[in-house]
């Protein structure tokens, strides 16, 4: 018994059936056509993107309670900064390392540490499943303004940028990365036009060793806490993002180096300097 608790953390901790939905729900190249498809289908036809976008929940007669506005000088400000909150696909210049450093700093961060002998963990900027935090970021620097091209790793424990490897070209990077985010997802968007890529990925063994399967949920949910981190982060560095879920999931993955089944690419976020408000989301 005891060997089996001392190698939990190495033991696959997900089920098949999880590693299989990993698996079905990648988008790869003979699928990606279909994928775009169903997009556009259901955002350019006016009746499915008003289902999809307005929809609520019929409750029918009941009593309703309406919430009261009375926000502090602090949430006032928070309200004002999620209503800068915006999706854009319209960058009109590169950001700077500077602005990439205060984005990290201020959205996934460590907020409490502990004496080395204690057996707590540090804690993060965001609520995590069991504070195991299975969400490690990677960035692609495309053309941020003092940092070179390539792709790095965030050690937020260090916060610092730890180069995995570098491109001598910034054209030729983005040729290459237009290899793994297809045009049925991106359509005319030019590459070069983009600061860089923020790469969500899931160390997926982190939280299953402790709660199996019902770990994918969590780190799901770690995902969607770090997104909107930065989204905040970055409005009030006047920088603007973008979350690109059409990409080709293998080829990203190797490109990364995720080498086992439970390291996959779960999310990236595009980066730029805000550009034109339209086609804002």
């Amino acid at each position: 018994m005891k060997r089996d608790i001392y190698n939990i953390f190495f033991e696959q901790g997900l089920a098949q059936e999880s590693l299989d939905f990993i698996e079905c729900s990648k988008m790869k190249v003979y699928n990606s056509m279909d994928f775009g498809m169903r997009i556009q289908s259901v955002m350019q036809i006016p009746f499915y993107a008003k289902q999809v976008i307005n929809h609520t929940e019929e409750i029918g007669i009941c009593e309703r309670v309406l919430l009261e506005r009375s926000f502090t000088e602090e949430s006032a400000i928070l309200r004002n900064i999620q209503m800068k909150r915006i999706s854009t696909r319209r960058f009109c210049d590169y950001i700077s390392l500077k602005d990439l450093s205060n984005i990290l700093l201020n959205s996934y961060f460590i907020t409490e540490t502990f004496e080395s002998h204690s057996h707590h963990l540090c804690r993060r900027s965001i609520p995590s499943g069991g504070a195991l935090y299975p969400i490690d970021l990677f960035y692609i620097s495309i053309n941020t303004k003092g940092l070179k091209t390539g792709v790095y790793y965030y050690n937020l424990h260090k916060e610092s940028l730890e180069c995995l490897f570098l491109e001598s070209k910034a054209s030729e990077f983005a040729n290459k990365l237009k290899k793994m985010f297809p045009e049925e997802i991106l359509g005319d968007w030019d590459l070069t036009e983009v600061s860089g890529i923020v790469v969500f990925c899931g160390k997926l063994n982190r939280v299953s060793c402790k709660y199996g399967d019902r770990g994918l949920r969590f780190a799901l949910m770690d995902v969607g806490a770090i997104l909107q981190n930065i989204h905040l982060a970055a409005a009030t560095e006047d920088v603007a993002c973008c979350a690109i879920g059409g990409y080709l999931d293998d080829e990203l993955d190797k490109f990364l180096e995720l080498r086992y089944p439970d390291e996959t690419s779960l999310l990236s976020l595009f980066i730029g300097k805000n550009g034109n408000p339209q086609n804002n989301s």
